[in-house]
């Protein structure tokens, strides 16, 4: 579930309005920050580990982000995958605006976590709508993690309960998979312009997300939109692509990720992808 959120940013805000469990950077520390540049519409994955950032409060190091600010409101998608030795990057978010004061603050408990879905990995996600005020010419984003979110961990569903799912069988009593949290991964940034947008969810001086208003209008958009939306054919290309996604899928003898393809093809129409899932696990 993606949630939105829509703000003003302004040099008016004060640190000092910052809750007390979110990232605090001084100017001193925000001087020695190697921030990296991004245009719209580019996605950015940073590798934590490769990182010397270091500010008070975070765990590891701090992924800094330079993003334009004079082009109107931008769509800020910001992801976490599951590693494959089962460790997971919980992020936080700290906007600052041009004068690096803080504008807002996004804790972990925001970012939502969903299963693998067709080509997208399981992951922590969110997206915000920001919309700076005038003369800006650059915003700036922080991604951490604190030694409160390593104390936690993520459950994954296990692929042979999907399995037997998709075989209409009763899913075996087994446990699901424990994903620990890290100080180390890989982050996704993805940045858009929107030509229009609504400002939702201003729910105090600094706009920290909240629950559940701001989901709430999000699904619903989102949903509406999906509901009207007419019926188009589907190329003969696009199965093809589904097909061998799947079968390649199973022959790495990832069930999670082949299960999830089945069910992105079955939204547009295509039925042919699940009967080669079942014949390839019949045949087992």
């Amino acid at each position: 579930m993606k949630t939105k959120i829509a703000l003003f940013l302004s040099s008016l805000f004060l640190a000092s309005q910052l809750s007390a469990t979110s990232l605090q950077p001084t100017k001193a520390e925000l001087a020695k920050i190697q921030w990296q540049d991004i245009t719209l519409s580019q996605n950015n994955e940073t590798n934590v580990a490769t990182l010397a950032n270091k500010l008070a409060g975070a765990s590891g190091s701090v992924v800094a982000y330079k993003i334009p600010a004079n082009q109107g409101t931008i769509k800020l998608n910001i992801t976490s995958s599951v590693q494959k030795d089962n460790t997971v990057f919980v992020p936080n978010a700290l906007i600052l605006d041009a004068q690096f004061n803080p504008a807002m603050t996004y804790p972990s408990s925001q970012f939502k976590f969903s299963e693998e879905r067709g080509l997208s990995p399981a992951q922590y996600q969110a997206e915000l709508s920001l919309t700076p005020t005038a003369n800006q010419d650059f915003i700036y984003l922080l991604v951490y993690t604190t030694e409160q979110d390593l104390q936690g961990k993520t459950t994954m569903t296990h692929p042979a309960k999907l399995l037997a799912k998709a075989k209409g069988n009763q899913p075996p009593a087994i446990a699901d998979i424990t994903v620990t949290h890290s100080n180390q991964g890989k982050v996704n940034v993805e940045v858009d312009d929107i030509q229009s947008s609504q400002f939702i969810g201003l729910n105090g001086p600094l706009f920290e997300a909240k629950t559940p208003a701001p989901t709430q209008v999000g699904t619903t958009a989102v949903a509406t939109k999906s509901a009207t939306k007419p019926t188009q054919p589907v190329e003969s290309s696009t199965e093809d692509y589904f097909n061998q996604a799947v079968l390649k899928a199973l022959k790495n003898n990832d069930v999670n990720k082949a299960m999830n393809l089945v069910n992105e093809a079955e939204q547009l129409g295509l039925k042919e992808p699940r009967q080669i899932f079942i014949k390839h696990v019949s045949a087992k």
